[in-house]
């Protein structure tokens, strides 16, 4: 399962989001500059279509009385055609008059107007005549009159024409630009006859654009999976002295005091593998020191003892008036009492401390659950306790030490029996399993108060109700000693119908396999 709090995961996420983060930032900051470069080509385009169409449109509005509408029409066609916009001619309260109408492309516009043959002026009153036929005949970019030149000539500034075809040149073909210019058109006195609208314009950058944004999703893409592979490459950098160091430190917190850190860097990573190491001698000579005080007291000890057992079975053998026979049976309880714990805190030292002689052979479980069985049947029926056996009946071997695993049984079973009433059931119990071979105590006993679990197998510690009975708090830590030291584990289980202890050790494997 991935867990993606883990910074194997997290690094590169981390780098993958700063990339992306970096690619919509960068990407957006260029798609804006361009469309605001485009959006000014567009606006310049089109107040240069404005100068170039202004001048003839104030001509042709002077005159305007005297023309047809299909030449004001035809005049707005030409307008459109030359600047490739949409032009629309308005009168002084913006009514329309003539309207190119959309803007195609198109190479060539053609136009023929002609006016009837002048008419002779005679009536007081009428308005002139124009006095000329107009031929326009525009091909591709140029324009021209023929054959007679027109008195409306389409005037601009001075390069206006060529600037605005050049531009047309970079358009998006069809696309067209959102904006739109009205200029009033003025007579020489200022007053306005008319107006001109132009809109339409063609539109730059579009397909730049869309170009430009494809590309950046795609260098985006690139970049956030470059980043994600380089966060994945930094992560292993990172992770694998971590791991080392957390595999070394959880060897240590196991029990094994003489491992160190082999990590060999000049960052802070090695500073940290060194400090861990000056920490786990400090730790390991200490402990060696209590370890030896604790064995070296608890054998002194047993010097004394031997001494006081001696003189206290002699003054119990003379003739000790009566009043003191009943203190020294007391001090003699004692004394095994204190003999009991000094065994048991020199097999926790030897097991702790690894100084224990291995001798690692096979051991038929079963086998010894049988004799342990019949060990205990006499104790158990003089406590008026039924002592039951679950043996596997073919056999469940182990590696070990068999003193060792018998003491397993025995301190089991003599916990089982002690705190179970008269009436009662102990179990003794050994299968040989898929993933091992298991042994189990279960007893219809007092129980384990739930408080006191988690605790069970510290040293000294006794259950809240147990102080009753017998003991020094040390038969339960030196059976995990032995199970652990044995490959195994050990569980408990408590509850109102008594408790099931149950110890796991691997199988022997055969030799050859």
């Amino acid at each position: 399962m991935v867990n993606l709090h883990s910074i194997r995961w997290r690094l590169p996420l981390s780098y993958a989001g700063i990339a992306l983060l970096a690619a919509l930032a960068l990407g957006g900051l260029l798609l804006v500059t361009l469309r605001q470069h485009y959006d000014s080509l567009e606006r310049q385009y089109l107040d240069a279509s404005v100068d170039v169409v202004l001048r003839s449109a104030e001509e042709l509005y002077r005159d305007r009385e005297f023309l047809s509408d299909d030449v004001l029409q035809a005049s707005a066609d030409i307008f459109s055609f030359l600047v490739r916009s949409r032009v629309r001619l308005l009168d002084a309260d913006r009514a329309l008059i003539a309207d190119s109408g959309p803007v195609t492309e198109q190479d060539s516009l053609s136009l023929d107007l002609r006016r009837p043959p002048a008419a002779t002026v005679t009536e007081p009153g009428a308005l002139p005549q124009p006095r000329y036929e107009t031929f326009l005949s525009v091909q591709g970019d140029k324009w021209a009159a023929l054959p007679e030149m027109p008195r409306y000539q389409f005037q601009g500034r001075s390069g206006g024409v060529g600037r605005l075809l050049s531009a047309v040149g970079s358009a998006d073909g069809n696309t067209r630009a959102d904006l739109s210019v009205t200029v009033p058109i003025r007579d020489a006195g200022g007053q306005i006859h008319g107006y001109l609208e132009v809109s339409e314009s063609p539109a730059f950058g579009r397909e730049i654009i869309e170009d430009v944004a494809e590309k950046a999703v795609g260098a985006g893409a690139l970049a956030v999976l470059l980043a994600a592979a380089a966060g994945w490459f930094a992560s292993r950098q990172i992770n694998q002295p971590v791991l080392a160091l957390a595999e070394t430190t959880r060897r240590m917190a196991e029990g094994d005091l003489s491992v160190r850190s082999e990590l060999k860097r000049r960052d802070e990573f090695g500073e940290l593998a060194r400090t861990f190491n000056s920490m786990a001698e400090r730790v390991e000579s200490t402990v060696i020191a209590l370890k030896r005080f604790v064995a070296d007291a608890a054998h002194e000890i047993n010097t004394p003892i031997t001494a006081l057992r001696t003189n206290l079975e002699l003054a119990g053998a003379g003739g000790t008036p009566a009043d003191f026979q009943a203190d020294i049976r007391r001090a003699q309880d004692e004394l095994e009492r204190l003999e009991t714990l000094t065994r048991g805190l020199l097999t926790l030292s030897r097991l702790e401390g690894r100084d224990a002689p291995r001798q690692r052979a096979p051991v038929d479980l079963a086998v010894l659950a049988r004799q342990m069985h019949e060990h205990y049947t006499s104790r158990a029926e003089q406590a008026g306790i039924a002592l039951a056996l679950d043996a596997a009946a073919g056999p469940v071997i182990v590696r070990g030490d068999q003193a060792q695993v018998a003491r397993v049984f025995d301190n089991l079973l003599d916990n089982a029996l002690k705190f179970t009433p008269d009436g009662g059931t102990v179990t003794l119990g050994v299968s040989r399993e898929a993933d091992g071979a298991r042994l189990w105590v279960a007893d219809t006993g007092i129980g384990i108060p739930a408080g006191d679990v988690s605790r069970l197998f510290s040293r000294f510690h006794r259950g809240r109700n147990a102080a009753a009975y017998p003991g020094n708090g040390l038969g339960l830590v030196i059976t995990k000693a032995i199970v652990e030291d044995h490959g195994g584990q050990i569980d408990v289980e408590s509850g109102a119908q008594g408790t099931r202890f149950t110890v796991r050790l691997p199988l022997e494997v055969p030799e050859g396999r």
